[in-house]
């Protein structure tokens, strides 16, 4: 597939060794000449004012923008992935979820993650907006930014709802009114046995009024070459009978195994030894292929966009900001690869696609009020996902599969004595998310002058974030008699009233809306100036959490009376259906949310969010401090609660209420120190800290506890931790930086009698005990006015698990469905035992991640305004397990792009 991308894996690398979680990193911020041969200094904005961020008693990662412009560093995921103590659960770009200090426990897939997901862990800010997303990440490239902000641990009081793990802060570059400039950066790469890559970017600054106002304006595309290939495959409903064969039970389809092991059992006047399947016919199973869709190298990437910004100084007190952002990203192909067809390889039968967009506006008032400075900000986002996706391998998990796909003999078997078909038809399926985010947020900060004994920061915030989730599934099959097109049941207000193609079985109609007000303040008091501070901050929150709309299937009795006809007329002789004499038009409502929830939504949670800090200033730039922080995220719905005693619920009263879940919580203690050695030389940075967090949101897919997926509080965790970083300019010319984490998570408690979750005692997923990376960087003026460079850097990350979900097997149940009648004995099907609870299909849900080394590096050399670069990223070629799942019934690998060399340019006037 044509298509050009962008380096900036290489960059990745050598920016992860040039910033470490608390330290501001060498050449981070090179606006201004450094007067010595000390580390330059940075400004950051963690605590909502401006302040060096060596003076932040706070765990910060500040990376500047000339250094993500000079490091190639674009890709928002790529850059979260390589700090020490951040992680990321990706599927491709734009399908991330990210965490820091190890607060992640699963990642559901994208299907079902708008509907049932749990709000992130993490904070998305763009300045002062809100931008985190349900279930992936706003993926916004990054060009001329002034800086990142990554803040570790729990930001509660000044950040709010999902800052529980930490922020993640993008501040862009405001336009200059004092002069003109412009610039551009465009790069080559290619990589090993993909696609070459072409990126460019460029910007302008115009001050219309000097001094008073200016218009800064950048643009960008990015189109990033394929490298995993879409190989030659054949797939089919998977099922083995192992007839005959002793001691061997059936694999495949869950269903299709509960039909053959049932054949076998006994009845009051049966009994069936050493049964081999006798009284079960296998099914036909028919053959898809994927022809149509085999292609080298094609998972393409494309980032496409621009900001506008205008900043008018009115008076010398009082300034507007406005600024506009859109973004377009398109992937085709998938980013995971299947180590069981081989490196870098897949079988895809269906087109698998992204279209992200988003559209982001914000605008501010800074002034002065006597002593006060007043910032009031405003934000609206709508950000729009629709993705494509193939879902064939769900053949291999679906309980249910075979109804949709098979003829009718196959399902019920034995009851239909094989008049009605014994086939299962080419399971061909699809499913297609549309997801859309209409966010608005308003807040009013006021703060105190900064030269007072006693200072603060006071603010009040409002948000209402709103998610519109339409989901269709498509595994219906013609040739099994599903030939009626339906639309949305008109007993519930569907967001998307159209009429459905005939393959989609089911589909979601969703919107979920949470609105949170917040006051907040922080005040610090200097116990003795300028050396002992102490700092105390609350945050009171008021959040509305709702939901409206419905699930909806293709089978059953409609809500309006009707008898549903699943499936046409069958014809005996033919074989084939036709349509019935009053065929149905509208879809089945699963779930009416409207009125399942007509008494409890919104559901209300409030409550007050604590920081507490002591800081004790040894000088100007080093520090000891010790913290004590909240952090919380929203609570919610599932689409279909659990009923004790029904079919599809177990009698465990634990999941009874499944129709709610509450906000998980965390409480971190931590201390920390930042010490500036050997005339600003030598920086060391550490933080060592432990999380206890509470009543642990999780999202699960349990066929035996309910038929789709829901988020749960299912357990307690303890996190203990210690992360450092060191900056060491040896000479002018030649600067190390490195950074390390070592973080030991625990699951202490099960909040629910379950047995998905991995043993008591175990880690969290993604949160590696270990990981490091460092970097060495040269670079020297020469008399004529050259300037060359060189960087090389590592970086290692420890062994870890994808996920704390054990399994969510399929099991054998105590009821005969095919048979009519229910049975708790035994059943013995090729000398094998088989007990109702028995596991049919072992499916792991938590996969080991192997630990993993890259290295990269750079040269080039630098004149004035200009810069030429040659780049190389993971200089090794290795296969990183950067995440793993078994999502859909197939294990599935992300892994970093192959060794890429490239060729960057840039000039600025």
């Amino acid at each position: 597939m044509k298509s050009y991308l962008k380096i900036s894996t290489a960059a990745l690398v050598i920016a992860s060794a040039s910033v470490g979680i608390g330290i501001n990193p060498a050449f981070a911020q090179q606006g201004a000449e450094e007067q010595d041969r000390g580390i330059a200094d940075i400004v950051v904005t963690a605590t909502r004012r401006e302040e060096s961020a060596n003076r932040v008693p706070l765990a910060i990662t500040a990376l500047g923008g000339d250094a993500l412009s000079d490091l190639n560093v674009t890709k928002f995921d790529k850059l979260i992935e390589y700090l020490p103590n951040v992680r990321a659960a990706s599927r491709g770009p734009g399908a991330s979820s990210i965490f820091i200090r190890g607060l992640s426990t699963d990642s559901p897939g994208l299907q079902i993650a708008g509907t049932a997901g749990a709000q992130p862990t993490v904070a998305l800010y763009i300045n002062d907006a809100p931008a985190s997303l349900v279930g992936r990440n706003l993926d916004l490239y990054a060009v001329d930014l002034q800086r990142v902000e990554v803040l570790a641990g729990p930001q509660g009081t000044l950040f709010g709802a999902s800052a529980m793990g930490g922020a993640v802060r993008y501040i862009t570059n405001k336009p200059d009114t004092s002069a003109f400039s412009a610039g551009f950066n465009s790069s080559y790469a290619f990589t090993k046995g993909g696609e070459e890559s072409v990126a460019g970017d460029a910007f302008i600054n115009i001050p219309v009024i000097q001094d008073k106002l200016a218009i800064r304006a950048v643009f960008y595309t990015d189109r990033q070459g394929g490298y995993i290939d879409n190989v030659a495959g054949t797939f089919q409903m998977p099922f083995n009978a192992n007839v005959g064969i002793a001691g061997k039970l059936p694999t495949g389809n869950p269903l299709l195994v509960m039909r053959a092991i049932q054949s076998c059992q006994a009845t009051a006047t049966t009994v069936v030894a050493n049964c081999n399947g006798s009284l079960y016919r296998a099914p036909t199973r028919q053959t898809i292929n994927n022809d149509a869709f085999v292609e080298d190298n094609y998972n393409d990437a494309t980032y496409r966009g621009g900001r506008i910004a205008l900043t008018w100084k009115v008076t010398d007190d009082w300034s507007v900001d406005l600024m506009h952002v859109r973004q377009e990203l398109d992937t085709d192909g998938v980013f995971d690869f299947e180590p069981d067809v081989g490196d870098l390889k897949v079988t895809k039968f269906n087109d698998n696609s992204l279209r992200d967009r988003v559209n982001l506006s914000t605008w501010g008032v800074n002034g002065r009020l006597g002593a006060l400075d007043l910032i009031y900000t405003g934000s609206f986002m709508k950000h729009r996902a629709t993705q494509v996706a193939d879902y064939a391998g769900y053949s291999n998990i679906g309980l249910y599969l075979p109804y949709y796909e098979c003829d009718k003999g196959v399902y019920y078997t034995a009851s239909y004595n094989g008049n009605i078909g014994n086939t299962c038809y080419a399971p061909n399926k699809t499913y297609q998310v549309r997801n859309r985010t209409e966010r608005m947020t308003h807040e009013l900060r006021i703060t105190t002058p900064v030269d007072k004994r006693l200072r603060g920061t006071f603010g009040l915030f409002y948000d209402d974030n709103k998610l519109f989730d339409n989901t269709d599934w498509s595994y219906l099959q013609e040739a099994a008699g599903f030939i009626y097109r339906r639309a949305p049941n008109g007993v519930v207000n569907a967001n998307d009233t159209s009429v459905r193609p005939v393959k989609v079985g089911f589909f979601n109609d969703v919107q979920r809306q949470d609105k949170q007000f917040a006051a907040y303040g922080e005040a610090s008091f200097d116990i003795v100036p300028e050396k002992l501070i102490l700092t105390g901050g609350l945050r009171y929150y008021d959040e509305k959490a709702s939901i409206n709309g419905s699930s909806n299937s293709s089978f059953g009795s409609n809500n309006n009376g009707a008898t549903g006809k699943p499936r046409g007329v069958y014809n005996a002789t033919t074989g084939t259906y036709s349509s019935a004499a009053t065929p149905t038009t509208i879809y089945q409502v699963n779930v009416n949310m409207n009125q399942l929830y007509a008494d409890s939504s919104p559901a209300k949670y409030n409550g007050v969010l604590y920081k507490a800090n002591l800081t004790y200033r040894i000088d100007d730039r080093s520090l000891v401090y010790a913290t004590y922080s909240d952090g919380f995220r929203p609570g919610g719905f599932n689409r279909k609660p659990c009923s004790v005693g029904t079919a599809t619920c177990p009698t465990n009263a634990d999941f009874v209420r499944l129709g709610t879940y509450v906000p998980d919580k965390v409480q971190n203690y931590e201390i920390g120190g930042k010490f500036s050695l050997m005339d600003r030389r030598l920086q060391v940075n550490f933080a060592a800290y432990q999380i206890d967090w509470s009543n642990i949101q999780i999202t699960l897919f349990d066929q035996n506890i309910s038929n789709q997926t829901f988020t749960t509080n299912l357990l307690d965790a303890r996190i203990r931790g210690l992360e450092g970083d060191v900056t060491w300019r040896t000479t002018p010319e030649l600067t190390f930086n490195g950074a390390f984490s070592y973080n030991d998570s625990e699951m202490t408690k099960y909040r629910k009698n379950t047995t998905v979750l991995r043993p008591l005692g175990g880690p969290l997923a993604l949160s590696p005990k270990f990981q490091f990376n460092a970097r060495l960087h040269w670079e020297k003026e020469l008399s004529s006015g050259l300037a060359p460079f060189a960087q090389i850097g590592i970086h290692y990350v420890g062994k870890s698990i994808s996920d704390v979900i054990d399994n969510v097997d399929i099991r054998y149940q105590s009821s005969n469905p095919t048979l009519g009648y229910a049975a708790a004995i035994p059943v013995t099907y090729n000398g094998v035992t088989v007990r109702p609870g028995d596991v049919i299909v072992p499916i792991d849900g938590a996969q080991n991640l192997g630990s993993y080394t890259t290295a990269a590096m750079s040269f080039g050399v630098s004149k004035d305004d200009w810069r030429l670069e040659v780049f190389g990223d993971n200089l090794t070629d290795k296969r990183p397990e950067l995440y793993k799942s078994g999502n859909d019934g197939e294990l599935r690998t992300t892994t970093s792009r192959p060794r890429t060399i490239g060729l960057r340019f840039s000039y600025k006037i």
